[in-house]
């Protein structure tokens, strides 16, 4: 196996198990009634919930492909995820910093079709770390813009 596939393997592992402590976390149950739509929540934040609920779910759609190595799965994720980050910018297209993070976004998912067309799960996975690595920064813009 050489050096760039035992990192890569070492990376995916790392975000499953990302994802695994996030899921089990005493924090996950905060998160999950925090995800209720308070009755204070104004139309729009509840909106914006559901789009990122789907592209979280698309995200992990996404991981399943590239750990099965089912490259159609990847293809038709990205896909979708691409999909979604339209109407997601037309909601929070006034947040400053936004724009840049969504190129970012929509760069990645590029990439992962690309290498996904090209049957290259080493490529694959690399642009799915770049597209949790801009998931992470818009998120820490959307937060900072409150």
């Amino acid at each position: 196996m050489s050096r760039a596939s035992r990192i890569l393997g070492f990376a995916l592992a790392a975000q499953v198990a990302l994802y695994g402590l996030c899921a089990s976390s005493p924090l996950h149950a905060q998160e999950a009634k925090a995800k209720q739509p308070a009755k204070t929540e104004k139309a729009g934040e509840q909106t914006t919930s559901f789009w990122m609920e789907r592209k979280l779910h698309l995200s992990q759609q996404l991981l399943a492909g590239i750990t099965a190595g089912d490259f159609d799965k990847v293809t038709t994720s990205a896909q979708a995820m691409k999909g979604l980050d339209k109407v997601e910018a037309f909601i929070r297209g006034r947040t400053p910093g936004y724009r840049t993070q969504l190129q970012f976004f929509d760069e990645s998912l590029d990439e992962i079709i690309r290498q996904a067309e090209k049957d290259n799960l080493e490529g694959a996975a690399l642009g799915f770390t770049q597209l949790t690595i801009s998931c992470v920064n818009c998120h820490k813009q959307l937060r900072a813009a409150k």
